[in-house]
């Protein structure tokens, strides 16, 4: 399949929106809103701090992939303010931290979707994964011991399994070096071809909204920088592996339909 079937949107000129847009931006913002009311949808179960990993930001990474940054930022403004207006805990009450960086994943998603789009997505995309998997397994372990032995982390299934592995790869230096390899190899044999620019997009997306609520959290004084990183380093990692999964064949599946149309 050519590259050129999958190539970013053109710029935008002025403030003026075509129809696809708006329809574009009701339906992932309508995907977004079902996805945080369905139990088990927007929220599923995985080994993190609060015991799952949203989905809700991958409509906005797919919006600014179709359709560029001001419908990703849009959607992302969608998932925001249902964030804040269903919040139930201090943390989403507050706007700058509910809707800022949701705004800015698809703002963030566009641009990396766009500069990587021929050349660098594979090796970014397996070089911030590889990253990610080092930190979890790494010195994210070593906090994320520390902190658990302190009983400062309430215990479950899931973090109990996440402190087993963690209590391995802590003892043993070499085990997240070589888990970080076979992680960047991995993506590199998966990544290739058309999958490579939305696969990075997501990447960047889902950074862009854990490292930006967890940092707007520490600034404000929610938690303590030392939390913040084990937090991102055990939840970041799983929303990562399921934006890329779902995001990449959708935008993959709409290109070709409309290459065909």
């Amino acid at each position: 399949m050519a590259q050129t079937q999958f190539a970013p949107p053109a710029a935008r000129r002025g403030f003026r929106f075509s129809t696809r847009e708006i329809t574009i931006t009701a339906a992932l913002g309508a995907v977004t809103i079902v996805m945080g009311l369905v139990p088990w949808i927007g929220f599923i179960p995985a080994p993190t701090p609060a015991g799952s990993a949203t989905t809700m930001h991958i409509p906005v990474i797919i919006a600014a992939a179709l359709e560029g940054p001001v419908v990703g930022a849009l959607v992302g403004a969608i998932f925001g303010f249902f964030s804040f207006t269903r919040a139930t805990i201090p943390v989403f009450k507050n706007p700058l931290i509910a809707f800022g960086p949701r705004i800015l994943i698809g703002v963030v998603a566009f641009l990396v979707f766009a500069a990587l789009q021929r050349r660098y997505a594979r090796g970014v995309s397996a070089f911030v994964l590889a990253a990610g998997v080092y930190t979890i397994l790494g010195p994210g372990a070593q906090r994320f011991e520390a902190a658990f032995a302190a009983g400062k982390i309430e215990a479950s299934w899931l973090i109990t399994g996440y402190h087993s592995a963690a209590s391995v790869t802590v003892a043993q230096w070499w085990l997240p070096l070589a888990a970080a390899l076979a992680a960047a190899a991995l993506a590199w044999w998966l990544l290739g071809g058309e999958n490579a620019a939305p696969a990075a997009a997501a990447v960047a997306g889902t950074l862009t909204n854990t490292v930006g609520v967890l940092t707007l959290m520490v600034v404000f004084g929610y938690i303590p920088a030392g939390a913040a990183f084990v937090i991102g380093a055990t939840h970041g990692l799983p929303e990562v592996i399921l934006a890329v999964l779902i995001a990449v064949p959708v935008y993959r599946a709409v290109s070709l339909a409309r290459a065909r149309g």
